[in-house]
């Protein structure tokens, strides 16, 4: 019991360090879940410009055209404030699944999805919530 009540304190404190200096062992990790932020704030200005484009009588399908490279930009655009490994790492990751070190491509989710314009158009707009919950402490609510 003494061992966890230490090892929570430790922790804490580290992670502590971290949030106020900006300078201790949790620093690839908050500035990992910042980053995350950023693309989560970028997915949730796309909601919105979903909603704005239904209103104004587009397709699903045009929708989806113009929503998943916008995705697939954020991704590029949030990915120049990470860590050239962690990059790597995506990139990868996503050539070998979607066969683009982006991320799923208008062809492939159309695949993925059956040819449901409106389930690519959602699917564009989520993030991995599992991921999300690795990062709570640190996202704007």
């Amino acid at each position: 019991m003494r061992r966890m009540i230490i090892m929570v304190l430790v922790l804490s404190g580290s992670f502590g360090l971290s949030m106020w200096t900006g300078v201790g062992p949790a620093d690839d990790w908050v500035h990992t879940c910042q980053v995350r932020q950023q693309y989560l704030d970028r997915l949730e200005a796309m909601e919105v410009e979903v909603d704005r484009l239904r209103v104004q009588g587009r397709s699903e399908q045009e929708i989806a055209r113009i929503m998943v490279p916008r995705r697939n930009q954020a991704k590029a655009l949030v990915r120049t404030k990470m860590k050239a490994k962690q990059v790597a790492k995506m990139e990868e990751r996503n050539r070998a699944r979607y066969g683009d070190p982006l991320g799923p491509t208008i062809d492939w989710m159309y695949t993925q999805y059956g040819g449901n314009w409106h389930d690519i158009v959602e699917a564009s707009t989520d993030s991995n919530e599992l991921y999300n919950l690795s990062c709570l402490p640190w996202f704007d609510f």
